[in-house]
């Protein structure tokens, strides 16, 4: 099967199901902006992120060893990953449960939410490497019939919840019931059952794969999640739920190119590997150029009109999202620049280039983010933290180059169509008497330092 063919397949599989599921997760969101408060998002996110940092704190790349390892569909390695799979999220769990209240201190949430999301990560660690196997054999449809319809079951049962009882903790069960629903669903998508097996010489083949991922992993959440933690702990609840519905909102374009990144691009450019290097990125390249342009229209788009949609769609206490999400689409952009060039290098077996770009790109987080928020109040952390992704895409965009893998004209191109288009759409706005979507900037109350008025 031509490459071609291959990318263009899974993208239409990994973009359908996803843009379905988001559909129906948009629609969730906003029916839970109307059962729940800010301050109770705000809880879940600070939970979610805590939690999305646990799991990474220990990510040995499992997934992508399934994938890159030559030896990644024999029954003994897959049963390894499963036994090592199960002792990481053993530990996390108890990590999570035994540090609940200190946690929970920190930020003034319930300690009872972090013992419920211990129990949901527990529950995971089970779930069946039959996943893996498919992003290693390139089984988009299945793969990605089986996540959309998780997705449908999870948002349904967070519905029922809500509407059961509007709480933080109800809706942290009802991710535990998912995630229980989830793992035992995974066994069945493969012809063989996981058991627990080990064999120490591809314990050590994972391990020794994995150091690189360990580190990026690390790197990569604190610099991805960062704004999270420090706003989570710096502002009122109700702030930081604002701000994490959306950041949640601007995060859906990176994320569909990111799952198209690790679902095709890697296992591709893992099984052409002994191909000729120019060759291949020659055949990547004409698949890749229409594919940035189609989301630099997408991107383009919600810059432009994100604020009439949150006018629209949420009532007056999420309004704060109207100029909050234009800027953090923005960003966006960078970010999935970023994905197209990260997976390539993974599946060249050079995931120490990402683990540069994310401590690069944590180091500024850190050094500007408190700085931007001390002096400059949300707008100044929201600016900052969308302009974070910067760094990360020069260490990545120097890898590239070394692997002779590079793209950085087609980026340039791309990135000049994105902001035609942001600059087209918005002159069009304001011909019709509605400003644009990055008016609100000009807001003074939006950048009073903390303590100010």
């Amino acid at each position: 099967m031509k490459i071609n063919t291959t990318i263009i397949r899974g993208a239409i599989w990994s973009a359908g199901t996803y843009a379905a599921s988001n559909v129906i997760r948009f629609g969730s969101n906003v029916l839970l902006s109307r059962l729940l408060n800010p301050e109770t998002f705000g809880i879940l996110m600070i939970v979610g992120t805590i939690r999305h940092g646990i799991e990474l704190s220990s990510d040995i790349g499992l997934s992508q060893n399934v994938v890159q390892n030559k030896s990644g569909g024999v029954s003994s390695f897959l049963n390894t990953v499963w036994l090592m799979q199960i002792i990481r999220g053993a530990l996390q769990s108890a990590l999570v449960f035994v540090c609940a209240a200190w946690i929970a201190g920190l930020y003034g949430v319930p300690t009872e939410a972090f013992e419920v999301t211990s129990v949901g990560i527990l529950i995971g660690a089970f779930t069946s490497t039959s996943i893996y196997l498919l992003h290693r054999n390139m089984q988009f449809a299945k793969f990605n019939i089986f996540e959309f319809g998780m997705d449908v079951c999870g948002v349904a049962i967070s519905i029922c919840a809500a509407l059961v009882s509007p709480t933080a903790i109800s809706l942290l069960i009802a991710a535990v019931i998912s995630q229980a629903l989830r793992t035992v669903a995974s066994h069945f998508l493969g012809s063989e059952r996981n058991r627990l097996q080990f064999q120490k010489e591809y314990a050590l083949e994972i391990l020794y794969f994995g150091r690189w991922i360990f580190l990026s992993s690390i790197f990569f959440f604190l610099s991805a999640s960062f704004d999270r933690l420090y706003i989570g702990a710096v502002a009122p609840l109700a702030l930081v739920g604002i701000y994490g519905m959306s950041r949640a909102l601007a995060d859906l374009p990176a994320v569909l190119v990111a799952r198209i990144g690790f679902s095709v691009i890697f296992p591709l450019i893992s099984a052409s590997q002994q191909e000729v290097r120019s060759e291949l990125r020659s055949r990547v390249s004409a698949v890749r150029i229409v594919f940035l342009l189609a989301v630099a229209l997408l991107v383009a788009l919600g810059v432009s009109f994100a604020d009439i949609a949150v006018w629209i769609i949420y009532d007056d206490r999420y309004r704060d999202a109207a100029w909050m999400l234009p800027i953090l689409l923005c960003g966006v952009w960078i970010a999935i620049l970023c994905s197209t060039n990260e997976y390539a290098l993974t599946g060249f077996g050079k995931p120490s280039y990402n683990t540069v770009g994310s401590a690069v790109k944590l180091g500024y987080c850190v050094c500007a983010l408190p700085l931007a928020y001390r002096n400059f109040g949300m707008g100044g952390v929201v600016v900052a933290s969308a302009l974070g992704e910067a760094g990360r895409y020069l260490a990545l965009v120097w890898g590239v180059r070394r692997e002779e893998f590079s793209f950085i004209a087609q980026d340039s191109i791309a990135t000049f169509v994105f902001l035609a288009l942001v600059g087209a759409i918005s002159w069009g706005r304001v011909m019709a008497g509605l400003g644009t979507a990055l008016d609100p900037i000009l807001l003074p109350t939006i950048w009073l330092p903390i303590g100010a008025g």
